[in-house]
């Protein structure tokens, strides 16, 4: 019996370590000598999943939910994987049946408030992470999240007041967002102080920044991507070998077929938006664009090299990529938003509605948006006009928007970002 504990605590320790391929070949190891062992399943589930077989991990996931374990642990790992695959409805219910083995499970009741949270149910989510508090009320992910969705839900100095009490970078950032909207401009500028003081540039930062010095007429002196607007970089993707209609109806299938969730976004018209990142899917159409993607972003790396800019010279060492799909109908539009956990943003337009005017389902960007208060002053905007496979990259600090279209067409963007494995 305590072998078995070893052989289990190793494992552990593979996975700590990060050594996924290692945690692969123990795993199955342990596997020859029983297929029913339910840690070594697990664990190999968890190994596909970091090595990026995401069908492997959903079958040995589904075996073990089949099975019945009693472990807690096994239900919470299961739901981690669909939540990150964009199967909210099932991550929702492998985290319940969690918590009716272990009411305590921490993992899972943050979960549940991160899946109620991307269907727009900020409410019940926030229960969710009280109950987690309650257990240990120094979990500062998961304050960062609860912060998250009563910023969702508008109210700001509660979600300040949790921001407060995690360390994170881009809690920090969030946190000024709320004393952006409080109208808090002295402790709004004493802690943009703080942040940049204490921690590298921050997209989500710099836009605030950017925006506060118009609206307050003061200098910018945030350091991130100054000129923003000189880093927009189109490309028409046919001029590639690579990329054809046959590939973009290809990607369009794959995805299709895994039948993502939709995940809430306020500020979307006549639309919807994918849950998880589908990059994780391990099908030849989406890991082909995911590596044309990366290809590009080292291309305009490159470019921009001699530019100066921080968004250049303080490149994550470590980053994931990180996609989504957005699909609209007649009518459709987006509101001015921007990235706050990216680094740099990009879109491919893999169907554009036909032009019933001049910019109709055109990308618009601006120094404003996120519904912040203008105080009636000015903002910069620039409009790219789009096609199908046209690819645009830029800063994730630039406000963007989609244009109305009148079209009885679909408007289908694949929308990505870099985000720091460090945040």
């Amino acid at each position: 019996m305590s072998d078995n504990k070893n052989k289990f605590k190793d494992l552990e320790s593979l996975y700590e370590l990060g050594k996924f391929e290692e945690l692969k070949s123990e795993s199955l190891k342990l596997i020859a000598i029983n297929e029913n062992n339910t840690d070594a399943l697990n664990a190999l589930a968890i190994a596909y999943k970091n090595l990026g077989d995401t069908e492997n991990a959903k079958n040995i996931f589904i075996k073990l939910i089949n099975s019945g374990p009693k472990a807690d642990h096994i239900y919470s790992n299961a739901g981690n994987f669909f939540y990150d695959i964009g199967n909210i409805s099932n991550a929702v219910k492998c985290h319940e049946h969690a918590l009716k083995i272990n009411p305590k499970n921490v993992n899972s009741l943050n979960q549940l408030g991160m899946s109620f949270s991307n269907m727009g149910k900020d409410l019940e989510a926030i229960e969710y992470y009280k109950k987690a508090l309650s257990l240990d009320s120094k979990l500062e992910a998961i304050h960062h999240n609860i912060g998250n969705s009563y910023r969702n839900l508008k109210k700001y100095q509660e979600a300040s007041d949790h921001y407060e009490l995690s360390h994170r970078n881009l809690s920090m950032c969030q946190q000024l967002e709320c004393l952006y909207h409080l109208g808090d401009k002295d402790k709004f500028y004493k802690k943009l102080n703080q942040q940049s003081e204490k921690f590298s540039s921050h997209p989500l930062a710099a836009s605030l920044s950017a925006h506060a010095a118009i609206r307050f007429d003061k200098e910018d002196k945030y350091s991130f991507c100054n000129q923003p607007f000189e880093f927009i970089n189109k490309k028409n993707l046919f001029d590639r070998d690579d990329f054809n209609d046959v590939l973009i109806n290809d990607f369009i299938s794959s995805f299709n077929q895994n039948k993502f969730d939709k995940k809430e976004q306020s500020l979307l018209k006549n639309g919807f938006q994918s849950s998880g990142n589908i990059f994780l899917i391990n099908e030849k159409p989406i890991q082909e664009i995911k590596d044309l993607i990366l290809e590009e972003i080292e291309n305009y790396k490159n470019h921009y090299m001699s530019f100066g800019s921080d968004l250049i010279t303080q490149w994550p060492e470590k980053y994931t990529l990180y996609g989504w799909l957005i699909i609209m109908n007649k009518g459709g539009s987006l509101g001015g938003h921007m990235h706050k956990e990216g680094w740099l943003s990009g879109s491919i337009y893999l169907a554009r509605p036909t032009k019933e005017g001049n910019d109709d389902g055109d990308l618009l960007f601006s120094l404003h948006g996120s519904n912040y208060p203008s105080d009636g002053k000015s903002y910069t905007t620039a409009k790219v006009e789009i096609e199908k496979g046209t690819m645009v990259l830029f800063p994730s600090s630039l406000f963007h928007a989609t244009i109305p279209f009148n079209a009885n067409q679909q408007r289908i963007t694949l929308a990505f970002d870099i985000i720091p494995t460090v945040n």
